[in-house]
């Protein structure tokens, strides 16, 4: 799913991707940033990827995580199932009412309805429907240690491809949702303060400022949103920045709740892998699983390219869950 990054491009063709930065992407002179290398003489948080669902794969070269939102998908399916029969039933009333009768003021208003549906259809599609369906499944972030590149699957839209060079990575480990703030509001501190504490949509966000400061164009500009949702914490930015500036050893493995399944899933799958109770196991086994993974389907699952070698020569493989052997082996 890509609602954060729908709302991030929407914002930068409305106002421009400087003020996008800034205000969907928190990335101002009010938020604090982590470089890859830490400041001498401060305490830094343990390595942790606190219990997030967000792992792909896991070896001595490179740690792949991927983006959050993906507990929308189901809904966005179920809203655009809904919307489609707002369309659909209204319109073959209309049409039987065309169909026999003459035309009057009452085949214009039984138009009116479906005609109405259509139009909402037109405005909600790129809130809901093209953040989920019809594009990747998901972000994959490949950070890789041995040739200290970030490489980023996602979709043209969204940003498209990129390969990043770790070095220049600046962290703010404690991006909130903008909500309603303009970004006039970003100096007001006051709201500053209430966004900070708004915990409903929280993150990581990783940011590459542009490769000359003066730069119209922003050449070398990209920002990632990594992980998923609602995680809080400077745990997952150490994770990842230990991982790739000393390696697999010196992170904790990732646990089996943490790990990402790649490609799709079957709802019996789906309910092993993330139902948290009793209760949750028996409603969504018939009724939500079912239906996140059709909505999965109606998305294509993405893969590096090769001239990229970004698995430094080791194939992997492009479904499943957990870890993968080998995990270790000579990069070429």
């Amino acid at each position: 799913m890509f609602t954060i990054e729908e709302g991030f491009w929407r914002t930068v063709a409305k106002q421009g991707r400087q003020k996008a930065v800034e205000l969907v992407g928190d990335i101002n002179e009010y938020s604090r940033r982590y470089g890859p290398h830490e400041p001498d003489g401060e305490p830094a948080a343990a390595p942790s990827l606190l219990n997030s669902r967000c792992v792909l794969d896991f070896n001595e070269h490179f740690v792949e995580l991927s983006n959050g939102s993906e507990d929308l998908r189901s809904l966005a399916f179920l809203l655009m199932i809904l919307l489609l029969l707002m369309v659909g039933v209204p319109f073959f009333g209309a049409l039987a009412i065309t169909l026999t009768s003459a035309f009057d003021l009452v085949t214009v208003l039984a138009w009116i309805t479906p005609l109405g549906a259509v139009i909402l259809c037109y405005f909600l599609w790129p809130l809901i429907g093209a953040p989920a369906f019809f594009t990747s499944m998901r972000a994959r972030y490949r950070f890789n240690r041995t040739t200290r590149k970030v490489y980023v699957l996602r979709p043209k839209r969204y940003g498209g491809n990129a390969v990043l060079d770790w070095d220049r990575v600046q962290a703010h480990v404690r991006w909130r949702a903008p909500r309603r703030m303009t970004h006039d509001d970003l100096r007001n501190p006051t709201l500053r303060l209430i966004r900070q504490n708004d915990l409903e949509r929280s993150g990581l966000v990783l940011y590459w400022p542009p490769v000359d400061a003066s730069d119209p164009e922003r050449n070398g500009e990209d920002i990632l949103w990594v992980g998923p949702e609602f995680v809080f914490g400077e745990g997952p930015w150490q994770y990842i920045r230990t991982f790739m500036e000393e390696g697999m050893d010196a992170v904790p493995a990732p646990r089996e709740d943490e790990w990402l399944r790649k490609g799709f899933s079957s709802p019996g799958e789906l309910m092993r892998e993330n139902a948290r109770s009793s209760m949750l196991v028996n409603i969504s086994a018939f009724i939500w699983w079912p239906v996140q993974s059709l909505s999965e389907r109606l998305s294509y699952w993405p893969t590096f390219p090769e001239e990229w070698n970004s698995d430094c020569g080791q194939k992997r493989r492009e479904d499943g869950i957990g870890p993968e052997e080998p995990l270790r082996w000579t990069a070429n």
